[in-house]
């Protein structure tokens, strides 16, 4: 009996620290965050970052912006999905977004797409909708020093078609690091996938 307990207790943190999970109070959905990505990522690592500047961006527009996306699993059906960003040391980031009734990509999966200036902790105007185009991720340089204390990561709430609502956190995957100024390590390919 103590090894079968020891083993649910083991299993408990490994499905933890895969992601965060939920379920609906009435049962009629579950869901789970499985992975945040940017469109950066710091060149030679597979680090996706926020970068509150880029020193050097190919078009102005996303001199500073970043494209955040948050991709989750669920089951039953989900009719409305807000996103709220948080920070972890600060609540320079927390904004809320309503984006909807989201849309599922080809692997069955939703991805809630946005865009994010992480200097002034705002979700930029416009910039949650439901079929929004993905950018490619490019490689970024970074300097340490640059690096901001914390970071941030995205509380999602769902709603579901009898009413219910539960939340489920990307925090359990890690946290965004973000830094005051990235570089772009190629400004003509991106980081293929």
């Amino acid at each position: 009996m103590k090894k079968l307990m020891f083993a649910a207790v083991g299993l408990t943190g490994i499905l933890a620290a895969c992601g965060s999970a939920g379920v609906a109070p009435d049962g009629s959905g579950s869901a789970r965050v499985i992975g945040v990505t940017t469109e950066y990522a710091i060149d030679g690592q597979t680090a996706f970052v926020g970068c509150d500047e880029i020193t050097n961006p190919t078009t102005a527009t996303r001199a500073r912006s970043t494209q955040v996306i948050v991709k989750f699993a669920t089951a039953g059906e989900i009719t409305d999905v807000t996103v709220k960003v948080r920070g972890l040391n600060s609540s320079q980031y927390d904004q809320t977004q309503s984006i909807g009734k989201p849309t599922k990509d080809a692997d069955g999966n939703y991805k809630a797409i946005f865009d994010f200036n992480s200097a002034t902790g705002q979700l930029l105007p416009n910039s949650i909708v439901v079929s929004p185009k993905e950018l490619p991720v490019k490689k970024v340089n970074v300097n340490t020093g640059d690096k901001v204390p914390g970071g941030f990561y995205a509380d999602l709430t769902l709603k579901t078609s009898t009413g219910s609502s539960f939340t489920i956190t990307s925090k359990n995957l890690g946290v965004t690091p973000v830094y005051r100024k990235c570089t772009l390590a190629n400004t003509a390919q991106p980081l293929s996938q």
